[in-house]
């Protein structure tokens, strides 16, 4: 390709970027979806495109290091007035390690990001609202069967030719925003079978690996979160969306968001409340978290995973146990982790046996059983 660059949009509007690309601010957002160089299939050389599409996302990363921080201030500002004028409940979280959102939106480097028009990494209501959602169903059992489900979240007709029986969830769950300027960091995926997943061959040793690099928020960048209602709060609403809010706490920390949560990504920590002081029974009750809960409370929590969860959760749950001092509760946590793993069948299953990380709760175990230190 040379410097030519081949860009699938209007002359007038590559000339544009040309002209401004070096200007002061930039918005790596636009610079993704519209101006980063076209690589299609007709290129010949695979390494060099490789390579081509790691220096394209270089420059969005680096255009995020030029975002205008006034435009994210009046961003700020806006959100919290709308934030506020809902009589929500806000709070801010951290991402734990690296966060990816929109991984599988088209672009032109067939790997998505999901950026707010301004330039902004982004996750959405809608995205937000499902995690909250899949931690109550996924971790307190709850559905639609259950009333305060219902009223939090909504839900669909249940049938038959009279839809008035579809609800409107009470929770508003609001677009999660940096609160700050966030770094963007390249990542990488290297499948080691590209021929297998192709169909081509077995998946052997001879395949060379393709990396596929792809943009991701940094660890430590902290987001803002807010959860409303719908109509009037009385003392009943008010729990409810307490509890809505909890959930979403627990289900950022414990289940994650965005793409490739299952390899540790996406996780978010809690930094510190930033809702107003007439929120201040809803904060008491959402700062509650499993980690912070004593041994009792995270073996029911263990316990009561369900069996189609367990092999995508419970690493989540060694960690919380392999921080807790020794003593009968850490005992009763790892007991708690071997009878699920029993369940699942991955102490029996070479793929997982093996693990670092199951081995040691098997080791504590062996060590701690019998001794008259833990009881």
């Amino acid at each position: 390709m040379g410097n030519n660059i081949c860009i699938p949009i209007p002359k007038q509007s590559v000339d544009a970027y040309k002209k401004h690309k070096d200007k002061q601010y930039q918005n790596p957002g636009l610079i993704f979806d519209r101006f980063i160089r076209y690589l299609g299939t007709e290129s010949k050389d695979e390494k060099s495109s490789r390579g081509n599409k790691k220096e394209e996302l270089e420059k969005v990363r680096e255009a995020a290091e030029k975002i205008d921080d006034e435009l994210l201030k009046a961003w700020n500002a806006r959100w919290e007035a709308s934030v506020r004028s809902a009589g929500a409940v806000s709070f801010e979280m951290k991402t734990h390690w690296r966060f990816v959102t929109g991984l599988g939106r088209k672009g032109p480097l067939e790997i998505g990001f999901t950026f707010h028009r301004y330039g902004f990494p982004i996750l959405p209501g809608s995205s937000v609202k499902g995690i909250a959602r899949a931690y109550a169903s996924q971790f307190e059992g709850k559905n639609e069967n259950d009333e305060d489900f219902r009223t939090i979240f909504g839900c669909a007709p249940q049938g038959g030719e009279d839809e008035t029986d579809a609800l409107c969830g009470g929770a508003i769950f609001f677009d999660a925003i940096p609160s700050r300027e966030p770094k963007l960091d390249i990542d990488i995926m290297n499948p080691h079978f590209p021929e297998y997943y192709q169909g081509k061959k077995a998946p052997t040793d001879c395949q060379n690996p393709v990396p596929i690099y792809f943009l991701t928020v940094a660890p430590g960048t902290e987001f803002r979160f807010a959860v409303g209602w719908r109509g009037t709060l009385d003392e009943k609403t008010e729990k409810l969306l307490n509890k809505a809010v909890e959930w979403l706490k627990c289900g950022l920390m414990e289940l994650g968001a965005g793409a490739k949560t299952s390899a540790g990504y996406g996780y978010f920590i809690e930094t510190h409340p930033t809702q107003d002081a007439s929120k201040s029974t809803a904060a008491a009750s959402a700062q509650r978290t499993p980690a912070e809960s004593d041994e009792n409370a995270l073996v029911e929590r263990i316990l009561n995973i369900s069996l189609p969860q367990i092999k995508s959760t419970i690493k989540n749950y060694f960690d919380k146990w392999d921080r807790l001092p020794d003593g009968p509760g850490k005992l009763k946590v790892a007991r708690a982790l071997k009878d699920q793993m029993e369940k699942a069948s991955i102490l029996k299953d070479k793929k997982w046996s093996g693990k670092d990380w199951v081995l040691k709760v098997r080791e504590y175990l062996e060590a701690h059983e019998n001794s008259e230190d833990v009881g």
